[in-house]
């Protein structure tokens, strides 16, 4: 699996670049799992977007599955604030949930794809927090 490290230099912003689109997909439920922020929205009695409603598919590299796999393991334990008189605000994925995910799906290199993960997530929150 290709690291995410100086080693890799050449392919990083490549690499970061599908991972975080690969986020932002998820979150408009284009990432081929059911949407979670959609039914956490309408959980709280809010009508989810239009870009929420719109169907496509997301192709995910190989480099980047045993991340994507870890992510959807962990979709509906997002982390969120809630300001006094806003809605909730996501602030990320539970680290412990990343870390049980990660031993219980037997991935040798977590540091990678940890680092992964938080690429996918930061489109995720991107969108999340539009």
């Amino acid at each position: 699996m290709q690291s995410l490290g100086r080693g890799a230099a050449g392919r990083v912003g490549a690499c970061r670049k599908k991972l975080n689109d690969l986020g932002r997909a998820w979150a408009r439920g284009r990432g081929g799992a059911k949407n979670e922020l959609k039914s956490d929205l309408e959980a709280w009695g809010v009508e989810a977007p239009q870009r929420l409603q719109q169907p496509s598919h997301n192709i995910i590299w190989p480099e980047n599955a045993q991340a994507f796999e870890v992510f959807r393991d962990c979709a509906s334990q997002w982390r969120y604030i809630t300001p006094v008189g806003a809605a909730p605000v996501p602030t990320g994925i539970e680290r412990t949930a990343l870390a049980s995910s990660m031993q219980m799906l037997g991935i040798d290199d977590t540091r990678d794809t940890l680092k992964r993960v938080q690429h996918i997530e930061a489109g995720a929150l991107a969108v999340m927090r539009e």
